[in-house]
């Protein structure tokens, strides 16, 4: 009688134990290019977040910068067919809800771009450090403009095994910097998916969501997400700039994949992972485009 008194009590509390930690955290996200040997398109991005302690809503703030360059940086002056230099500061926002089979996320980021963004000198403080080749055309980047975006995110679980599991969501994001709708697919193989459901993407800055690994104690797991999108318009690219730019044409058809590792327990963890994009303007002289990215990130 008393073991089946302690089974039942067990069956009952084993959902509640199910998400054990509610952890805070503090992670940074460095993206770049150089990872794969290139130096053009989204070249490079900083971001420091800090993740709230989440019960039945979590949410996180963080402050970030992201640069876009041309294919070659050498030219002081803008070349044919070639992207302009652009530089993003900003804040942003999120809050997400998490089960088990479904997540929901929604953002709001504000910020520049443009000179004020100071991306032109944390570049050339950078490529002085590691030794890489001063970048010369800033002088003709994106102008100064103001930055809004709002953004929604849900993800939908299709099937799951005891060590992987596959996934579907939808998104969309608008405002005057990077108008999108998009689709995509991610599967997963490791320990304590369901506690960590919806933390992966393809967004810049975010392959995984360190918040929303705040339900589980220790885990690990491999990623492949793989993101179809509409873009309706980009400012990086579209934004008012230097008349020596070419005008280009936004590809409103674009696509993703990204790759990595997430690794955490109670206190540290990190991410590695790599992303992949197809071109974003009609007269890119490449089709394709990646950046490598890594985040550490505490919990407390």
């Amino acid at each position: 009688m008393l073991s089946r008194r302690i089974i039942g009590a067990a069956i009952l509390v084993s959902p509640l134990l199910s998400f054990s930690l509610q952890a805070a955290s503090v992670s940074l996200t460095f993206d770049n290019d150089g990872a794969l040997g290139t130096d053009r398109d989204y070249t490079s991005g900083l971001g420091l977040r800090w993740s709230s302690d989440p019960a039945t809503i979590g949410y996180s703030v963080e402050i970030a910068s992201q640069m876009w360059t041309p294919t070659n940086i050498e030219f002081e002056t803008p070349q044919p067919n070639e992207r302009p230099y652009a530089g993003l500061l900003y804040a942003q926002g999120r809050a997400y809800h998490q089960t088990d089979v479904n997540a929901y996320k929604g953002s709001l980021m504000l910020g520049t771009v443009g000179p004020r963004s100071a991306a032109d000198s944390a570049q050339s403080f950078v490529h002085q450090i590691v030794g890489s080749t001063d970048p010369k055309g800033w002088d003709y980047q994106i102008e100064n403009e103001f930055v809004y975006q709002v953004g929604f995110e849900a993800h939908q679980l299709i099937s799951r095994s005891h060590i992987g599991e596959f996934s579907v969501f939808g998104r969309g994001q608008g405002g005057n910097f990077q108008n999108e709708v998009a689709l995509g697919g991610t599967y997963r193989i490791g320990l304590d998916l369901g506690n960590t459901f919806g933390s992966t993407s393809v967004i810049a800055q975010n392959a995984v969501d360190i918040g929303m690994l705040s339900h589980s104690n220790y885990g690990f797991f491999f990623f492949t997400t793989v993101e179809a999108r509409y873009r309706f318009s980009d400012i990086t690219i579209e934004g008012d700039k230097p008349p020596e730019n070419d005008d280009l044409t936004i590809e409103r058809n674009q696509a993703s994949i990204s790759g990595g590792l997430s690794w955490y327990s109670q206190q540290w963890g990190a991410v590695a992972s790599v992303t992949a994009y197809s071109k974003q303007f009609k007269t890119s002289s490449l089709d394709q485009h990646g950046y490598g990215s890594f985040t550490l990130f505490y919990r407390y």
